[in-house]
């Protein structure tokens, strides 16, 4: 993980179309990230010109918004097509979710959430 302190925030999505369409047609602040087929797609870019998500696998939770994982792979829509990503998450869910790294993060429901990297929309 790129930024383990960013409080992330998430919103389920349903379908994998859905989630392909939010990562690569959408503008988000840093801290906006998805929830899909028990992985959270968590954005650990460095600007929202440039997103990037860290795949990660929850093993277990702790508290309120606590998320220990294992981040399993990332993607980069600046460097990759749409079109890639149904292959890599796949490859990711078929895969060995102890061989990731391990993560311990802050992932908060969208509903919930407020923090400096959203707020700057609201200014």
């Amino acid at each position: 993980m790129n930024h383990p302190d960013r409080a992330f925030s998430f919103t389920k999505i349903d379908s994998e179309e859905g989630l392909i369409a939010a990562m690569f047609r959408h503008k988000w602040p840093l801290c906006q990230s998805f929830y899909h087929d028990r992985l959270l797609y968590l954005s650990d870019g460095e600007s929202e010109d440039m997103p990037e998500y860290a795949v990660v696998a929850i093993e277990k939770t702790e508290g309120r918004f606590g998320i220990n994982g294992r981040e399993l792979g990332r993607i980069r829509p600046a460097t990759m097509q749409a079109a890639e990503v149904p292959r890599i998450i796949r490859g990711i869910n078929v895969g060995d979710p102890a061989g990731g790294n391990p993560v311990k993060v802050v992932a908060e429901p969208k509903w919930h959430h407020s923090c400096q990297l959203c707020r700057l929309d609201e200014e």
